[in-house]
C-alpha cells in the first residue's frame, strides 16, 4: 500500500510539473498568435497550427501504439464531439476574437476556466458545489464582464461590447465542455491518441472555412511570423496538449483547470514584453476578481485531495 502510495504521489508531482508548464506555453500563446493574425488570415493561421500538431500526434500514436492508438467505432461520436467544441470552436473563437481585442484581455478572459469548468461538472456530472465555490463561480464571471465591458455599465446596457472579447468568453465555455468529456473519452483511449484524433477533427473542420475565407495554399508570413507558427505547433500545441489530457486522465478535469490559474499572470507579462500592450484599471480589478473567484472554487476541490492521498 506504501509503495502503491509513493508511486501515486510521484506520478502526480510530475504531472503538477507538466500542467504549470502547459499554462506558461498557453500564457504566451495568445501573444504568438495575436502576431500572426496581423499577418495572415484567422482561418488560414488556426488551420496551418492545427495541420502541424496533428500530423505529428497522429505519426507518435500509431509509432508508440500502432492499433491500439486507433478509436473503435463508438468512440467516434466523443472524439467528433471534443474536435469540434474543445479544437475547431475554441480555437476558432480564439483566433478570430485576437483580431479584435488585446492578447492581455484574451488571457484574462481565458481564466474564468475553472470555474466554468465546475459548473459543468456541477450540472452535467453530480459534481456537487458548495456555496463558497458557487460564489467562486460568479466572482469569476464578474471579472471577466469586467474585463469584457471595459468597466462600463452603459456599455453592457447599451450592448456596446467587444466582439472579440465575446468569442474568447465563448472559446472558454467550449473547452470547459472539451475537458469534462475528455475524462470519460481517456478511460478506453490514451491521451496522446485522443489529442491526435479531436485534432484531425478540428483539422478537417479548419480546412472547410479556410477554404471559405479564401485560403489558396499560399501563407504570406514572415520570419518571426513563422517562428511563432512553430511555437503554437510545438510548444503552446503538441506538448501543451498532450500534457493537458494526460493531467485530465491522472488527477481530473477540475483538478487540472486549477493550473490556469497561471495563464493570466504570464499572459499579462508577456504582452507587455512582446507586444507593448498597457493594463487599465477594469483588467487589474477584472484579474482580481477572477483569480478570487478561481481560489474560492477550487480551494475545497483541493483540500479535500490532499485529504484523499
Amino acid at each position: 500500500m506504501g509503495g502503491n502510495d509513493f508511486s501515486t504521489s510521484s506520478q502526480h508531482k510530475k504531472i503538477y510539473i507538466f500542467l504549470t508548464l502547459t499554462a506558461l506555453l498557453w500564457g504566451g500563446n495568445s501573444v504568438t498568435a495575436k502576431y500572426v493574425v496581423g499577418q495572415i488570415e484567422p482561418m488560414t493561421a488556426v488551420f496551418l497550427r492545427f495541420s502541424g500538431i496533428t500530423l505529428i500526434l497522429i505519426c507518435l500514436t500509431l509509432y508508440r501504439e500502432g492499433k491500439k492508438g486507433i478509436p473503435v467505432l463508438g468512440q467516434w461520436p466523443s472524439i467528433i464531439a471534443m474536435g469540434a467544441f474543445g479544437i475547431f470552436i475554441n480555437n476558432a473563437f480564439q483566433f478570430i476574437g485576437l483580431s479584435y481585442t488585446s492578447a492581455v484581455n484574451c488571457t484574462l478572459i481565458s481564466a474564468t476556466t475553472p470555474a466554468m469548468t465546475a459548473t459543468f461538472t456541477s450540472v452535467f456530472m453530480n459534481d456537487k458545489l458548495n456555496g463558497q465555490q458557487w460564489l467562486g463561480v460568479a466572482s469569476s464571471f464578474l471579472g471577466a464582464l469586467l474585463i469584457i465591458s471595459k468597466g462600463s455599465l452603459s456599455a453592457i446596457t447599451s450592448l456596446r461590447i467587444n466582439y472579440g472579447d465575446i468569442l474568447i468568453f465563448l472559446s472558454q465555455v467550449s473547452w470547459a465542455f472539451y475537458s469534462i468529456k475528455g475524462r470519460s473519452v481517456m478511460k478506453t483511449l490514451s491521451p496522446i491518441a485522443t489529442t491526435a484524433w479531436t485534432g484531425l477533427v478540428g483539422t478537417i473542420l479548419f480546412f472547410i472555412f479556410a477554404i471559405w475565407y479564401g485560403f489558396d495554399g499560399t501563407v504570406a508570413l514572415n520570419s518571426y511570423g513563422w517562428l511563432s507558427m512553430v511555437y503554437m505547433i510545438l510548444g503552446s500545441g503538441v506538448l501543451a496538449f498532450c500534457w493537458w489530457n494526460q493531467g485530465i486522465a491522472v488527477i481530473g478535469p477540475n483538478r487540472t483547470t486549477i493550473f490556469t490559474n497561471i495563464i493570466p499572470i504570464s499572459g499579462m507579462c508577456f504582452a507587455m514584453l512582446f507586444l507593448h500592450e498597457s493594463i487599465n484599471w477594469s483588467q487589474l480589478t477584472g484579474a482580481i476578481c477572477i483569480i478570487s473567484g478561481i481560489c474560492m472554487t477550487t480551494q475545497t476541490i483541493r483540500w479535500g485531495f490532499w485529504r484523499r492521498h
